[in-house]
């Protein structure tokens, strides 16, 4: 008899580890029934592939075949992960019939089928998933479907490769076409009725929203939107109704995650109006907020799992938060709180189904998986809650109206005894303010007839003033220096009163709308050469050069003749008191765009901003000063502006301090011009 040896006990001990995986190697799934549809999950053996990165031929390989553990439960569960994950089965065909494999989940990036014959022969490759487009399944349906065809009594190696950046759960069955067409129809039905419920919420609080524009409604309406997103994406009815040809879509489903947490956040704010009510508890719902633009941000970056897994926990604890702020405001006697507890308690308790699905510790459901029991009684509630919310207005409303109502009628009392007082004060003081009135206006009748007399009366001394002075020149008198001076000083100063007593003259007839327009086709330029001719004396006096330019063309306007002298001769006289000596004065005429523009422009101190704001009033002193002692008494723009404003023209100002200031008058122009 052979001793045992240390070599004998590792080859007993190596037989004994390895014995449940060849047991299990050695169950076939045997096609012998048409009537059922059968759960494989359990008579499969499983390898993950961390790097994601092994190839069929390198998995199909003897080295790779001790990795593979047989699987125990019926549906295949992953939990959530990154990794590959391969399946090994053998299926043996024991009758005739069409029958086919099915990866029950609509909601896994990559499926890939390979398929070895008796002979250990690769014979078929079969790719699909939710990266690749719709039409790359076998059968249009939402979830993997791939037919067994091959002959009766034949057994062939199966190798299924499943890869998702979301928890990887899914039913593994086999059976007959109609079987499967049976279920599938029995799944829309049900999905037919959570949708379409989902739908009549969404459309029914819509309609709220524009006939009440509440902000509250289109919270609700996005949030019910965001959970029927992510339950259609799952099933895949967005994929193959929406976007077939874009898989990229399927990659940013998680968003919706992220938009529920938003949402019901913001709903919730609005709800029980916790800024106000309870601000602490609304502070700590801003973090919902935020996880939920995180989990955005993470699934459009790329890492859904981390995205989903922070989304589940998110929602979770957001539900658990939510449910203590209803029983608070419960507490205090918020009667639509307790719809709002009974809603976010039914999502809690499908949350948590939904989470313990994902990681494996309850069996997934067929047709319905918990979050969407738990997410229509919610909304379902929550649409209670929003009712009994608009009741509770409504009665707060009548009440508000029947005490307005009392009050309003006891005001209507004390209005009527104080009308009475009033109606008689009213009397009273019309006739006060009549009388006044009468007063004002005989007082304004003698002050326009004072203005006529005084400027009239004026004028004649001064006209006479000036021309004695005038005579004395004429005689050529031997005259002293100061005598000349006084001469000088005595005519300017008559000068000053007579500019002084037109200018108030010039605003009496404008306040009274005595302007009359005797408006004629004028060229702008050739008036502009008529002004600047008068003013060669002055600016020649200060060393001041007056440059004109006019561009080539017609300038025809349409204006009172006077008075664009009077303007022209205003803004050059302006330009000319604020330049300093030895400085340059442009003035340009230039037609384009169906507008004549008159320019003057100077190298003066330029104006301030404060001062531009106030440059057209009367009697406005500006802070710039006349450089050689000028008078100014702050009517002449105002005055201006009147005038070019009468005649349908435009007048603004451009200045920069210590550069100049530039006056640009417009006006329409009349004739042909030179576009510029």
């Amino acid at each position: 008899m052979t001793a045992f040896s240390p070599k004998n006990f590792k080859q007993l001990l190596g037989l004994f580890f390895f014995l449940p995986l060849l047991l299990a190697a050695q169950e076939d799934i045997h096609l012998d029934n048409t009537t059922a549809l059968v759960e494989i999950g359990a008579k499969t053996q499983f390898s993950e592939d961390v790097t994601g990165e092994l190839t069929i031929e390198e998995i199909a390989s003897d080295v790779y075949e001790p990795q593979f553990q047989a699987y125990t439960q019926d549906a295949i569960n992953f939990a959530g992960t990154a990794s590959a994950y391969w399946l090994k089965f053998d299926i043996t065909k024991e009758i005739p019939g069409d029958f086919y494999l099915n990866v029950g989940s609509a909601y896994i990036d990559a499926v890939g089928l390979y398929e070895f014959d008796s002979n250990d022969n690769l014979i078929s490759t079969r790719l699909t998933g939710d990266d690749l487009p719709f039409n790359s399944r076998e059968i249009n349906v939402g979830s993997y479907l791939f037919k067994l065809d091959y002959d009766q009594g034949a057994t062939h190696t199966f190798y299924l490769r499943v890869k998702s950046n979301q928890p990887l759960f899914f039913p593994l069955r086999v059976g007959t076409l109609d079987k499967f067409m049976t279920f599938n129809h029995n799944l829309d039905f049900l999905q037919g009725i959570y949708f379409g419920f989902m739908l009549l919420i969404f459309l029914y609080n819509l309609f709220l929203y524009f006939s009440t524009r509440e902000r509250i409604y289109l919270y609700y309406i996005a949030y019910v939107f965001s959970i029927t997103w992510f339950m259609a994406s799952i099933f895949g009815y967005f994929f193959e109704y929406f976007w077939p040809e874009t898989p990229f879509l399927n990659q940013i489903v998680v968003v919706s995650s992220g938009l529920t947490m938003i949402t019901a956040t913001l709903f919730t704010q609005k709800f029980l109006n916790t800024k106000y009510a309870s601000p602490k508890m609304h502070l700590g719902s801003m973090i919902f907020l935020v996880l939920g633009v995180i989990v955005c941000i993470l699934v459009i970056l790329g890492y859904r799992i981390s995205g989903l897994k922070l989304a589940q926990g998110g929602l979770l604890f957001m539900a658990i938060y939510f449910m203590i702020l209803g029983i608070r405001f419960k507490i205090k006697g918020y009667r639509p709180a307790t719809f709002y507890l009974f809603a976010w308690g039914a999502l809690i308790v499908g949350i948590v189904f939904a989470i313990l699905e994902s990681v494996n510790v309850v069996p997934v459901m067929s047709y319905l998986n918990a979050m969407q029991i738990g997410s229509a009684l919610e909304v379902l509630l929550l649409s209670f809650a929003l009712g009994d919310r608009i009741n509770l207005y409504k009665r707060q409303k009548e009440e508000a109206q029947a005490i307005a109502l009392y009050e309003s009628q006891e005001r209507e009392k004390m209005i009527q005894e104080q009308n009475i007082i009033l109606e008689r004060m009213v009397k009273e003081r019309t006739a006060e303010v009549a009388a006044k009135n009468e007063k004002l206006i005989d007082l304004n009748r003698e002050k326009d007839m004072l203005v006529n007399v005084v400027a009239h009366d004026l004028r004649t001394p001064l006209s006479h003033i000036r021309m004695l002075i005038q005579l004395i020149d004429m005689t050529s008198l031997e005259l002293t220096e100061d005598q000349v001076s006084y001469l000088t000083e005595i005519d300017n100063s008559a000068d000053r009163l007579s500019q002084l007593i037109s200018r108030i003259l010039d605003i009496h007839a404008l306040e009274t709308n005595q302007i009359k327009l005797k408006n004629q086709l004028l060229d702008a330029s050739s008036v502009v050469q008529e002004v600047t001719k008068s003013f060669r004396l002055a600016a020649e006096n200060k060393d001041i050069r007056i440059l004109t330019t006019a561009q080539s063309g017609n300038h025809i306007i349409e204006v009172d003749k006077n008075y664009l002298i009077q303007v022209i001769e205003n803004l050059l006289s302006n330009a000319i008191k604020f330049s300093e000596r030895d400085k340059s004065i442009h003035i340009e005429v230039n037609t384009r765009e169906d507008r004549t523009y008159i320019s003057i422009k100077d190298q003066g101190p330029g104006i301030s901003e404060a001062d531009q704001k106030k440059l057209f009033g009367r009697f406005q002193k500006l802070s710039a000063q006349p450089t050689d002692g000028e008078m100014s008494i702050g009517l002449g723009l105002s005055i201006a502006k009147k005038y070019v404003e009468s005649m349908d023209g435009s007048i603004h100002c451009e200045s920069k301090l210590g550069i100049g200031t530039e006056f640009i008058v417009s006006f329409e122009s009349r004739g042909e011009a030179y576009k510029v």
